[in-house]
């Protein structure tokens, strides 16, 4: 715990507290606006009768959550582990008087706590204040409850295994070939190819997807403290 608090001190937090707010206020953003468009245009209902129900809506919210926290937790881990372990910085890394695997799971801790509770609070976040919102103000034709925010409780979960593995597979690809851009171009591709699966399967898709990236997850992590190990200043 107390290599965890040193690296929240080390790191400068406020950009990333600034994006963990615009990330939610964005979704809700987008989601309000695809809330209102079948009021423009009810044609649109018509061709695609899901787009005017409350649960694509919030899977809407779930997939810009974990895009947005997944790329801003792959820059993240960029910034704290590629820059502590490149030519310039890794004698100071190792040169800790402490274990090189404790010092590089701290850092790995810090970022994915940090990141995993803030897209949990985003999606939470998202929805409970689009669920207000249309208490007050409805836009969609639809059976409004409380039993929806309940329900997305699950994905909220799902959504923290979703940005921790999606982040630490993009880190090992920008890892190899040291380049923070094409890690955020990575994690940007997985987001992408995660929220096409997720239109086309649905939830259940969700849950099989990110058992898979889970284990490729905790795979990468393995694979990358070995790495570390061997690692010479």
């Amino acid at each position: 715990m107390k290599l965890i608090g040193l690296e929240m001190k080390k790191i400068a937090l406020t950009p990333y507290l600034f994006t963990s707010v615009l990330i939610p206020l964005a979704a809700l953003a987008l989601i309000d606006l695809l809330a209102y468009v079948p009021q423009i245009d009810p044609n649109i209902l018509a061709t695609d009768p899901e787009m005017g129900t409350y649960a694509f809506l919030y899977v809407i919210s779930f997939i810009i959550n974990v895009t947005g926290f997944a790329c801003m937790n792959t820059a993240m881990l960029g910034k704290v582990i590629m820059e502590s372990y490149n030519d310039n910085y890794i004698p100071l890394t190792l040169s800790y008087p402490v274990s090189r695997k404790k010092v590089f799971w701290a850092k790995i801790i810090f970022c994915e706590l940090f990141c995993g509770v803030g897209v949990f609070i985003g999606v939470l976040l998202t929805n409970s204040l689009f669920f207000v919102s249309e208490s007050v103000f409805s836009l969609v034709n639809d059976t409004l409850s409380f039993t929806i925010i309940i329900n997305q409780l699950p994905l909220m979960i799902v959504s923290i295994m979703l940005v921790v593995s999606i982040s630490l597979i993009a880190l090992a690809i920008g890892w190899w070939r040291n380049s923070l851009a094409l890690a955020i171009v990575s994690a940007v591709v997985l987001c992408s190819i995660l929220s096409n699966l997720v239109m086309v399967g649905g939830v259940e898709v969700i849950l099989a997807i990110s058992g898979i990236l889970f284990f490729i997850g905790v795979l990468v992590v393995l694979t990358l403290t070995k790495k570390v190990l061997r690692l010479e200043a």
